[in-house]
């Protein structure tokens, strides 16, 4: 075949497994991983050629290594350990960084490596066995996932704090919790009350879940309908306020994804189909400060200039593109990026691939793994449109995006295609670590439920001086709206104590 850019990136192979299709009951993340890197191998149709020609391999980061540890461990060189497994012998070894944006963010730099030819081929690919952590612990079956390696490999983990203890101490202590904070900031700022905006985000959520039907590894495929996803049936307990367990991200999965990368010159060297090649058009990757540095929750500068920034670099308008997969831990997550792309006619079953996270499954920091899969199979069943992944990591702090396509760029692809990553400071106003005493407002809210009965409601506060704040509130009125409600604030030195004026 004929290649008019052969330097440009392409995905020339995909692969998933799941625990049920290997037959394994306790399979751990290696077990998954290798099974999904073979599998995207044999996708590509030249698996032995393409098998000696991968030089690089990228591990998705294991939520164990993320700060979640368990007691069954992990290998001390994941890279290495899936490439024995996979019978690869990458001369490169990367172990990726934090966070749900992290393949796509990878997946960009991987492209510029590739064309700069400082590597040949790569595998992107990841896994996560917290299923069956959760079952093992609960039926006190013994595992040893740890493993050693005399293997050097590049470690791509970088120090940004998720969570910090001033949160911490402040009730944050959950993802649900702190997502819980920017949906009902978010609310406030579209004049919504609880009942509207819950509907709407059961609407949402439904819509994704039939979605998932259609995926071979989906771990909770179901068809839910918005009036089932505002009941307590189906174990949908309220978790939170705004919250119900089946509106979040659900990790109790035993998941592994891969994604192969090379050139468009070596995929057509190799023999790779011409059909079986999609090409990464452009990429853009940002980050915005912790929760307690920015004045305004209900929105994301992070996602509006990753998702602006990566559609100029494709010269593509939101209303081009066609198959999109927004990460969506929670609803929140998915409706700024709604915003961002302004296509307020497009069905939202359109804006997964996969389900999400809560009926597909949410595998970690490797979700998006599975999302690319996903769009690399759409764009090659019909490719009359590009594709846009969105990958979200901590309380949307980090954002990634990709734009692909099925055919390359009209004048060829260069690194420039990929935005330098673009960290935005904290906001103008703000104070780290904010205590703060006398008159406030609440500004938005989280109010946790632990078997029914509530607990004391995280609140996102302005003090007197309109500086924001994180604060407590014990004992809170039940079934109430709480944002706009006037407080006095006191400080301990450690937490911001709030009550109701």
């Amino acid at each position: 075949m004929t290649i008019s850019d052969r330097q440009a990136p392409v995905l020339i192979g995909v692969g998933e497994a799941n625990g049920q299709s290997l037959g394994l009951e306790w399979p751990s993340p290696v077990d998954l991983a290798s099974a999904a890197a073979n599998a995207a191998l044999a996708d590509s149709g030249v698996a032995n050629k393409l098998s000696a020609s991968i030089d690089c391999l990228l591990a998705t980061r294991l939520f164990h290594d993320s700060g979640v540890p368990h007691q069954f461990g992990s290998p001390d060189n994941l890279p290495d350990a899936i490439a024995q497994a996979s019978g690869l012998n990458p001369a490169q070894l990367i172990y990726g960084d934090v966070g749900g944006q992290s393949p796509q963010k990878h997946m960009n730099d991987l492209a510029i490596q590739l064309h700069e030819g400082k590597i040949k081929a790569a595998i992107l690919c990841g896994a996560e066995s917290i299923g069956p952590v959760k079952r093992a612990k609960k039926a006190g079956h013994e595992m040893d996932w740890n493993q050693s390696s005399d293997r050097d490999f590049i470690d791509k983990r970088t120090e940004f704090p998720v969570l910090t203890m001033y949160e911490f101490r402040h009730g944050i202590i959950s993802m649900p919790m702190a997502y819980g904070l920017l949906e009902n900031a978010r609310r406030k700022r579209l004049n919504m009350d609880r009942t509207s905006y819950a509907k709407d985000m059961a609407e949402l959520w439904s819509a994704f879940s039939e979605v998932s039907l259609s995926r071979e590894h989906a771990q909770f495929a179901k068809h839910w309908s918005a009036d089932e996803l505002l009941q307590d049936d189906g174990g949908n307990y309220q978790l939170n306020d705004p919250y119900r367990r089946w509106m979040v991200a659900q990790d109790a999965v035993a998941l592994g994804g891969a994604v192969i990368i090379t050139t468009a010159g070596h995929a057509a060297d190799l023999g790779v189909a011409e059909d079986k090649m999609i090409y990464l058009h452009s990429g853009a990757d940002a980050s915005i400060p912790i929760i307690s540095q920015q004045m305004d929750l209900s929105r994301s500068p992070a996602v509006e200039w990753a998702v602006g920034k990566a559609l100029d670099l494709a010269e593509q308008q939101a209303s081009d593109i066609g198959p999109i997969d927004i990460y969506s831990c929670f609803p929140v997550a998915v409706s700024l990026v709604m915003e961002a792309l302004n296509q307020p006619d497009r069905p939202l079953s359109s804006y997964t691939l996969t389900g999400g996270l809560s009926f597909f499954g949410g595998p970690g920091n490797s979700y998006s793994t599975h999302a690319i899969v996903a769009l690399v199979q759409a764009l090659r069943k019909d490719g009359s449109k590009p594709g846009m992944i969105s990958a979200n990591g901590g309380a949307i702090n980090k954002e990634s995006v990709g734009i692909y396509a099925a055919q390359p760029l009209d004048g060829g692809w260069s690194p420039d295609r990929i935005a330098t990553p673009n960290y935005l400071p904290p906001d103008k106003g703000t104070k780290p670590d904010h205590f703060a005493s006398g008159n406030g407002m609440i500004k938005s809210y989280a109010l946790p439920y632990v078997k029914g009965v509530a607990g004391a409601a995280t609140l996102w506060l302005q003090d007197e001086n309109g500086i924001p704040c994180i604060g407590l509130l014990e004992n809170p009125p039940e079934d109430t709206d709480l944002i706009g409600a006037a407080v006095t604030i006191t400080s301990d030195g450690k937490r911001n104590h709030a009550v109701l004026r």
